[in-house]
């Protein structure tokens, strides 16, 4: 199995991508840039005989490789007090994945978040977004963090970040050296 870094930026290079890179480092991981895939937003077709799924965009391509990571990083800035709406409509669609039996059950999932102005507080909705999102699919939500970042390069930049990054970063080292054994020994 793998790890995924699903960015949900519109910068393939800033400072969401920066703050992943590095909770990321030295871990074998595969990324996917959302602004670069072509998604819909979720329609409901609860109650019709269609079925709850668009195969007409690139969502279920992003889900196949969804499927084989054991251990998903998440990570958006702050718009307006909430995630991205790349990466929302990315959530929103785990709807369409559920009804079909989707394998979320045992997955790990890690969020990284950026903000320019007061992201601790204006990012909270999204960690807790994704903690009850987690807790429903019957994933493990592994915790956040979150840097305050306002220039092109900033997060690439800092000497230290803080604490609930290293915290993060050591929760992921061990999930994935457990996974990295257990491939081992099989």
């Amino acid at each position: 199995m793998t790890t995924l870094f699903i960015n949900g930026s519109s910068r393939t290079a800033g400072n969401t991508v920066a703050l992943g890179e590095r909770l990321l480092t030295d871990i074998p991981h595969q990324t996917i840039h959302l602004i670069n895939q072509h998604l819909n937003f979720d329609r409901d077709y609860r109650g019709t005989d269609h079925p709850q799924a668009d195969p007409s965009d690139d969502y279920q391509q992003l889900m196949a490789r969804f499927a084989t990571a054991d251990d998903i990083v998440l990570g958006t800035p702050v718009y307006w007090y909430n995630m991205t709406g790349q990466l929302k409509t990315f959530v929103d669609r785990w709807f369409d994945s559920f009804t079909t039996g989707f394998p979320f059950a045992g997955k790990r999932l890690y969020l990284v978040v950026v903000g320019a102005d007061d992201p601790q507080h204006k990012a909270l909705g999204i960690g807790q977004s994704l903690q009850d999102s987690c807790d429903w699919l019957k994933m493990t939500y592994m915790g956040a963090t979150i840097v305050t970042a306002d220039g092109p390069h900033d997060v690439a930049q800092m000497a230290q970040l803080p604490a609930d990054f290293t915290a993060l970063r050591e929760r992921l080292l061990a999930a994935t050296a457990v996974v990295s054994r257990e491939t081992k020994s099989n």
